[in-house]
């Protein structure tokens, strides 16, 4: 059993829309693009093939069977804190088109908050223990009961249409700032198990609000942080009843549910409460003393650690699909839900590895210069690009270094130009999947940014760039190690530099009618990202706390690990 002291807080009373809360510690982690997109959810389905895809954000080391071990032993995160190892997921969201196929509709960026809501004052609040994981949310839900706080605690919010409601299904109209899916955890705990079947550990209050500090039932006594998070997905496009599809084949939107493991450092957490009003700072991180020295801008550059698992089947990254991976019929305005029953399950799990031609190594990630190429030798572009096709291509032409770029670009030489391989730097955001590769089985470099090959027997400092990103690992390593000391002095090489994040996410095709090509966005971000992040949700409109009005995020916004902007020329 789980057993936790005492967290004393002194912090003003002050009311809120009638119900009793305090001022204490409010902040929002913020993701860059998710870490893998698969039929994986070692939650409900550990160990194997979950009936539905994800799209899942945090450790790189995510695998079908959760171990908070293995959350925390993972390489980096795709959270702006660099030791917030957990892993957070909701369903994979579709288009479908007129011809009933379906477009794979990437999520751009994520946030993820950490609340603490209490019924009183002098109330004890728990850390998560490690080992716990919690479910929102019914993946087979098809009513909506307003009186039902597990209903009320999913919701959606259309930006960039003003006056749109929050709702209980998918918004009736398109949302040209993105469809923001919402799911506000349990905040009610056992104070026993880690898991249970159907998430029967956790609990919602009794009363006040799903969202509240409301009385926990006997049964949940320990009251623990509310976690809240929000999936952003780009929605440009002509409103069509239907057309938006969950994963589990929902046309309504009522199966929205999302997922939580623990991989934060036992005991941070506890750390952050006696601040109270001091770090109830919103997005600001860097105002909360103990996560300030642990805000990373490398959030977008996480890939999964190498040897990851994913499903060996098509979800659609890279073209339409005539079905919904598993047996996920279209159901909802469609009628009833209606698997078949005589479905089998064909998929497997194979080790995602990145075919190179003998001969050649891996050497990481190169800014190109400031207005010009670093591989001038000879260049090509293909829409199914991979790195061996690049290789091949450069190896074809006499060259001994192969950079691919911006999914489908590749670059050849002999020797970097107005740069060297020392600059090789395996924090940049190489991030963007090879368009000749299912999604999260290969990278092809980033905006402006190549991932470089080079041809065995070639020195070219080689040692050089690998010490580049030695260094580079050794420092994240470090942050994180201080950061689980007995101390609150961590040091983190990642440090953000006050206010300003900037990150580099990409979206994916959304449409089946626009190319390949241009329908990648680029995405530069300087600061900070939309905190319109369910004011009305979390009922947090405090006049003396820190959460920030809504705003909508422009195609041409910017913000922190958010925000989106065409590539006019390269």
């Amino acid at each position: 059993m789980f057993s936790s002291s005492l967290i004393p807080l002194a912090v003003l009373a002050i009311s809120i829309s009638q119900v009793n809360a305090w001022t204490d510690p409010f902040f929002v982690i913020q993701h860059g693009p998710d870490i893998i997109t698969s039929r994986i959810d070692p939650v409900i389905s550990p160990g194997g093939i979950s009936s539905h895809v994800h799209s899942i954000v945090g450790s790189s080391s995510f695998k079908p069977t959760y171990t908070y071990e293995n959350s925390i032993s993972g390489k980096c995160t795709t959270a702006n804190i660099a030791i917030d190892h957990s892993n957070y997921w909701i369903p994979q969201l579709y288009r479908k088109r007129d011809d009933g196929q379906f477009d794979l509709v990437k999520m751009n960026r994520a946030n993820t908050y950490y609340l603490m809501r209490r019924g009183s004052q002098n109330e004890q609040v728990y850390d998560f223990p490690p080992g716990f994981r919690m479910v929102a949310g019914n993946p087979s839900r098809t009513t909506y009961n307003a009186s039902n706080y597990a209903d009320k605690a999913i919701s959606y919010v259309c930006l960039g249409v003003n006056g749109a409601p929050e709702s209980g299904e998918f918004p009736k109209q398109s949302c040209p700032n993105d469809l923001r899916a919402q799911v506000f955890f349990p905040n009610c705990w056992d104070g026993v198990n880690n898991w249970l079947p159907n998430s029967a550990h956790v609990h919602y209050p009794l009363s006040q609000g799903y969202n509240s500090g409301g009385p926990c039932p006997a049964s949940h006594p320990k009251r623990i942080l509310s976690v809240f998070f929000e999936f952003h997905f780009t929605d440009r496009f002509t409103y069509k009843d239907g057309a938006r599809v969950w994963a589990t084949g929902d046309d309504v939107g009522y199966s929205l549910h999302g997922d939580f493991t623990m991989g934060w450092p036992k005991g941070f957490l506890p750390k952050i409460f006696p601040y109270g009003q001091t770090c109830a700072v919103d997005f600001s991180l860097e105002n909360c003393p103990p996560l300030k020295p642990l805000m990373t801008t490398n959030g977008s550059a996480c890939r999964p650690d190498d040897g990851f698992q994913i499903v060996n089947e098509d979800i659609g990254t890279n073209n339409p699909i005539a079905k919904l991976p598993g047996n996920n019929p279209v159901w909802g305005r469609s009628g009833a839900k209606k698997p078949d029953p005589n479905y089998k399950e064909t998929a497997s799990f194979t080790t995602s590895t990145i075919s190179v031609p003998a001969g050649w190594t891996k050497l990481g990630c190169l800014a190109e210069p400031k207005g010009s190429r670093a591989l001038t030798g000879a260049s090509m572009t293909d829409q199914t690009m991979t790195p061996t096709k690049c290789i091949n291509f450069c190896s074809s032409k006499g060259f001994s270094l192969a950079g691919v770029e911006w999914s489908v670009e590749c670059y050849c030489a002999n020797t970097p130009s107005k740069t060297t391989l020392s600059a090789i730097n395996n924090n940049l955001a190489c991030n963007m999947p090879c368009n000749g590769l299912d999604y999260s089985a290969g990278y092809c470099g980033g905006s402006s940014l190549l991932t470089v090959y080079q041809k065995s027997g070639y020195s070219n400092s080689i040692s050089a760039s690998k010490a580049s990103s030695s260094t580079s690992s050794s420092k994240a390593a470090s942050a994180a190690s201080k950061a689980t000391s007995t101390t609150n002095k961590v040091t983190s090489s990642s440090k953000a530099t006050s206010t300003t994040s900037k990150a580099t996410s990409t979206t994916r095709k959304v449409t089946s009618t626009t190319a390949k090509l241009t329908s990648t966005a680029k995405t530069t971000s300087t600061s900070k990202a939309p905190t319109s992040s369910a004011k009305s949700t979390l009922n947090a409109k405090v006049a003396t706390s820190s959460a920030k009005t809504s705003s909508t995020v422009a195609s041409t916004s910017t913000a922190k690990l958010a925000g989106h902007k065409r590539r006019t020329g390269h």
